[in-house]
């Protein structure tokens, strides 16, 4: 079973882009040791998009799937699929990568049962059958088969570089009463919805796009920290 250490980061919701390159700079600052760790969980929606059989995006995202690819040659990473990076196992083949299908990943801490994932879990079964389009191999292989010249992967990426993702989303405190009881666990970590939450029954590790921060465990405590460009 996966232990959680303590030095351990989360870094959810980058969303990677020529606009946004937060990811990239905390990276640096984790490689470079400016930033000390030794387990990052990266907490889904890592990069606008990504899957391995859309070239266009691979190609975009290369230089950060490389430097993850390093790092985890000298740190454990554990990545969660998020709803706009899946199918990404071939690009990272030292990491543990945990489908959605796979979450929520339950781990114990001391006496704590807690429960991962990128957030997009329990939700309506439309979406479920959704996701499960979106991720099947048939359709991937279609959408790619037909993205001449990149004109699909072009479109895509215009609006995913023009999309507002920062909001906060009104009632939250009655949401998260709802996710702790779809979870049933002492501590639930999750991203996907932006907010930046730590209570302790729920955290929502906060978007690294719109927040510039991430959450740190150290001395059995969840804490923020802010990227310092």
């Amino acid at each position: 079973m996966l232990s959680l250490q303590k030095n351990a980061i989360f870094i959810a919701d980058s969303h990677y882009n020529s606009k946004r390159v937060d990811l990239f700079n905390l990276l640096i600052k984790i490689k470079n040791r400016e930033v000390e760790t030794t387990q990052l969980y990266l907490m889904g929606d890592m990069f606008d998009f990504l899957t391995y059989k859309f070239n266009y995006f691979v190609k975009q995202n290369q230089k950060v799937i490389d430097l993850i690819n390093q790092l985890s040659n000298e740190i454990e990473i554990i990545y969660f699929e998020g709803n706009h990076d899946f199918k990404i196992y071939k690009l990272f083949p030292n990491i543990k990568i945990i489908a959605r299908e796979q979450q929520p990943l339950k781990i114990v801490y001391k006496d704590k049962n807690i429960s991962l994932s990128h957030g997009d879990i329990f939700t309506p079964k439309i979406y479920d059958i959704f996701t499960k389009l979106i991720r099947s191999d048939l359709f991937i292989s279609i959408i790619n088969f037909i993205d001449i010249n990149f004109w699909f992967s072009k479109k895509l990426e215009y609006k995913l570089l023009n999309k507002k993702i920062c909001h906060k989303q009104k009632g939250f405190d009655d949401f998260i009463k709802e996710r702790v009881e779809s979870y049933a666990s002492d501590l639930i970590i999750e991203g996907h919805y932006h907010q930046g939450v730590i209570k302790d029954d729920y955290i929502n590790v906060p978007s690294l796009a719109c927040d510039n921060r991430y959450i740190q465990f150290s001395k059995d405590i969840f804490s923020y920290r802010i990227l310092k460009e």
